[in-house]
């Protein structure tokens, strides 16, 4: 029993914004994000199942599925995509790149964007356990992340030009 072309479209057009704003608030990377929904319904369409609430589905299987490639994601290699611009070279000086990295989180970050990342770069946590040990919700983890990064990417950019 699966949809229609029609319905397909119509919960195409009423799901994939909000699934979208999920998927990049979970993954902080647009094409990521995309290529994650597109999966979702991509395999919404190829099933048998009709649900009774479509929206929900679909936004709880987008969560569902950032949180298997974040999962996938070694932390260290989450903090090189997010913080490295270029891939290194022979001659690259990790030392200098990680004094320049913490001068950067010291200046730039508040003090609870720099616990954030402390707690979630250095210590390993999750946004969930994060968010216990500083008391805090998840989105509120979430929104001081997406913050951070966003910091340091821009100083990171600015200051390689």
């Amino acid at each position: 029993m699966q949809y229609s072309t029609t319905e397909f479209e119509t919960l195409y057009i009423q799901c994939f914004p909000p699934a979208m704003r999920l998927a990049i608030s979970l993954l902080h990377e647009e094409d990521e994000a995309r290529d994650v929904v597109h999966e979702v319904f991509l395999k919404l369409w190829e099933s048998d199942v009709k649900t009774d609430n479509p929206t929900a589905y679909v936004v709880r299987s987008v969560r569902n599925a950032c949180v298997s490639r974040i999962r996938k994601l070694d932390v260290r290699e989450r903090v090189k995509s997010k913080l490295m611009l270029d891939p290194p070279t022979d001659d690259f000086d990790y030392e200098q790149r990680n004094e320049e990295v913490k001068t950067a989180i010291q200046k730039l970050l508040t003090l609870r964007e720099r616990q954030v990342v402390d707690k979630i770069y250095n210590e390993g946590l999750s946004y969930k356990d994060t968010a216990a040990s500083l008391g805090v919700s998840v989105a509120a983890v979430n929104k001081n992340i997406v913050g951070a990064l966003k910091k340091l990417r821009n100083h990171f950019k600015t200051s390689k030009s």
